[in-house]
């Protein structure tokens, strides 16, 4: 069972959704306005809540549970001890190594010690948010005052192993090993800080004792969205790192919305945060894709396709998700049109079409047709204004109201497509090549410390970091590799007219999609987790280039080479993927 299968199992255990209402999955470049759009669907704007800001914000996925027979009610699920532990070993250990860096120059600060305790690398984890700054301060003092001793043990080192001045990086790390107890000092008192804050905001809840949920309850909106606030904000003195998830449900849907109106909002991490992540869409994604019933990517109008939506396009297409998209342009009141000081509406919305004109013609070169219809497009103007627009308020109404409509639908008819599996092994002949290649070249241009950031999280079994992501990479290979061939069976079982033909297709990508995903984290996380925790252990001289051979050696037994025996398992498995999606869809 993946994460995010777990994860789900338990909100259901605490506050199960009601079967009646259908999931909207909400994605989008930071800052494109997914999370404006949240607010004005809650009628929780006054109350600036959820947290809006032009950077990487929303990190704990939230689902927000829209009905007015529903109670406020919140479910937060708690990262566990053992990956706040971790986490805060990561801050730590960058922020002594940079404090070193700078002893040994002479420009060693408190101030600066203090900036380097604040997040991990990724921003997926803010420390600033739960610690003052004052507790960071005394924990940037220990640290300088650690900084000789350290020295003196690099030193040591240096003559020992006779290293190099390229090799500092390596032997200060490997130094760092030998005091452990300063960062076990450090780690433990940053692990009680973070408790006693999780305690103020909920009600005395031991974080590493009690279970890992907190819930509240209220009648009062505005005392529960504070309550909520505390603990999902991104803004300091909330707890919102320490949450993996949320779930939020009550009667928040705003007035202006027709009296019907019930949904499932899941307002997720944003994409295209590094350009470097929005070559292709993360798996965390992909989860949500077949989890929800309707998929909407928010762009901004001004620039749109900009980062990541045009791999977030391409996912959906290639995956089977079409029938499930729905595209949102926000910000169309900053579309400017020729020399016209106030353009029409009409005008904007027909500069914002010439960009995705030419978004469907990169789209087609790739090989992925985008035929999505333009019902299915929504033009959003003045979100952040004290009241929406009349049109903004429409075109939000029209979207809730396609998407109720097709969860309404009865289930269309599968019928059954019939694939010469014989033939499967000659499509799978470039994923590997692709892959790997990819890969090497990577691993040889990283800088060490984001090879280990990367190897670490592996240990921890999460997708990947920044743009190194093998199961992203892995799954987009073979999907891209195999569509013609699970476009176009051998036969059907049924005759059946061309669009019967197309929904079944979809079916059929959609669920070797979920099974190649989770595929691809058993055998990249599980099957090879003693592989990366061994590769994690190196240290001292030369272990940048043997854990960079070792993650190289995983990688390519992950995704043989066509030409390697080991190829044929491989295909086998991934045969043995398409005929279970098969056999799934009819169900």
């Amino acid at each position: 069972m993946s994460r995010f299968e777990e994860i789900q199992k338990r909100l259901d255990e605490l506050s199960p959704i009601p079967v009646n209402l259908p999931k909207l999955y909400l994605l989008g470049d930071t800052g494109a306005g997914k999370t404006t759009i949240v607010r004005r669907i809650l009628g929780t704007d006054k109350l600036k809540f959820p947290s809006v800001q032009q950077k990487r914000t929303t990190v704990a996925v939230t689902e927000y549970v829209l009905s007015k027979d529903l109670p406020y009610q919140a479910t937060y699920l708690f990262k566990s001890q053992r990956m706040l532990a971790n986490l805060v070993g990561e801050i730590l250990e960058i922020a002594i190594e940079n404090a070193y860096s700078h002893f040994c120059k002479g420009t060693i600060s408190k101030d600066a010690v203090t900036e380097n305790l604040e997040e991990t690398p990724d921003e997926r984890f803010r420390l600033r948010y739960i610690l003052t700054q004052e507790q960071r301060k005394d924990l940037a003092e220990e640290i300088v005052s650690f900084m000789p001793v350290l020295d003196a043990t690099v030193k040591e080192l240096t003559t020992e192993l006779q290293s190099r001045d390229e090799e500092m990086g390596v032997v200060v790390d490997l130094a760092l090993d030998h005091h452990n107890d300063v960062k076990r000092a450090l780690n433990t008192e940053i692990l009680r800080l973070i408790e006693a804050k999780v305690a103020e905001v909920c009600d005395g809840h031991r974080l590493y004792s009690d279970p890992q949920f907190y819930q509240h309850t209220s009648s009062d909106l505005t005392a529960f969205v504070d309550r909520a606030k505390l603990l999902l904000s991104s803004a300091k003195d909330s707890i919102s790192p320490v949450v993996e998830y949320a779930r939020i449900q009550g009667n928040l849907l705003s007035p202006w919305l027709p009296s019907g109106v019930e949904l499932v909002l899941i307002d997720g991490e944003g994409i295209g945060h590094d350009t470097r992540e929005a070559s292709r869409l993360s798996p965390r994604h992909l989860d949500y894709f077949h989890f929800a019933d309707a998929i909407g990517l928010v762009e901004e109008c001004k620039k749109p396709f900009a980062s990541g939506g045009k791999s977030a396009i391409e996912s959906v297409l290639r995956n089977g998700y079409a029938e499930k998209f729905h595209l949102l342009f926000t910000k169309l009141d900053e579309v400017e049109v020729g020399e016209e000081e106030e353009p029409s509406r009409d005008s904007q919305v027909r500069a914002v079409k010439k960009g995705l004109t030419n978004v469907k013609h990169a789209l087609r070169d790739d090989g992925a047709e985008f035929d999505v219809g333009a019902d299915r497009f929504y033009y959003l103007a003045h979100m952040n204004l004290g009241s929406l627009d009349s049109h903004s308020v429409s075109e939000v109404c029209r979207l809730l109201a396609s998407i109720s409509a097709k969860f309404s639908e009865a289930k269309p008819h599968f019928v059954e497509p019939i694939y010469d599996y014989e033939m499967l092994s000659s499509y799978l002949s470039k994923s590997a090549d692709s892959f790997l290649s990819k890969w090497k070249a990577m691993l040889d241009t990283k800088h060490w410390q984001t090879v280990k950031a990367f190897n670490r999280r592996m240990c921890w079994e999460w997708d990947g970091f920044r743009d190194m992501e093998p199961i992203a990479d892995f799954h987009a290979e073979v999907t891209r590799e195999l569509e013609y061939f699970i476009s176009h069976p051998a036969s059907w079982v049924e005759a059946a007219t061309r669009s019967m033909q197309e929904r079944s297709i979809a079916n059929v990508k959609q669920e070797f999609s979920k099974q190649l995903l989770a595929f691809a984290r058993a055998v990249i996380l599980k099957t090879y987790s003693s592989n990366w925790a061994e590769a994690m252990t190196l240290n001292g001289l030369g272990s940048t280039t043997r854990r960079m051979k070792e993650i190289q050696w995983i990688l390519e037994e992950v995704l043989p080479n066509h030409r390697k025996p080991a190829a044929i398992n491989m295909k086998d498995s991934i045969k043995k993927l398409l005929a279970s999606a098969v056999v799934a869809s009819k169900a």
